[in-house]
């Protein structure tokens, strides 16, 4: 491959990555208000007479997608997946207890480290996310050939594959 087509590659790879992240933040943001005006709590999530948190869907599904199903981590393998620092970590943590989506728990074996875990109204807030981003995404992907999705989900598994190469 010769340099112009190597820079024209480079720049077309940078404008893509600079599209997506622009959209998807975009796409996020639109559909967790779209989330938030159609359905903004679970039935039964607050005591009677407390009104309900205005949840922050973004931050609530980033931080419940690294909790949700894993065995309830440890508070340093959360700061891990959520790739920020245990005290940003913490902040989080402390969040989510206090409106009632996670709970702290001892760690069985070892009493200083703490785990969390999703409340019922955490998983079932997830769920009402998952169910929700993932019609969006269907309806988005229906553009496409059932032929054109094999081969894009195939493509993004090698490109999510090789991020995870380069991140550790």
């Amino acid at each position: 491959m010769n340099a112009i087509k190597k820079n024209d590659y480079a720049a077309q790879i940078t404008a893509i990555v600079q599209d997506f992240v622009q959209v998807w933040t975009k796409f996020e943001a639109m559909l967790h208000s779209k989330l938030a005006r159609s359905q903004p709590h679970p039935q039964g999530m607050h005591p009677k007479g407390e009104s309900p948190p205005t949840t922050n869907y973004e931050l609530f599904y980033r931080a419940s997608s690294c909790i949700y199903g894993k065995n309830n981590p440890t508070m340093g393998e959360l700061s891990n997946a959520l790739s920020v620092p245990l005290s940003k970590a913490t902040r989080i943590v402390d969040w989510l207890v206090a409106n009632r989506y996670a709970q702290r728990l001892p760690d069985p074996d070892d009493r200083r480290v703490v785990r969390v875990a999703l409340t019922n109204n955490g998983q079932e807030l997830y769920k009402i996310l998952e169910t929700y981003t993932g019609e969006h995404v269907r309806r988005i992907l229906s553009c496409l050939s059932d032929e054109e999705q094999t081969t894009l989900f195939a493509l993004i598994h090698k490109v999510v594959a090789a991020l995870k190469e380069v991140a550790q």
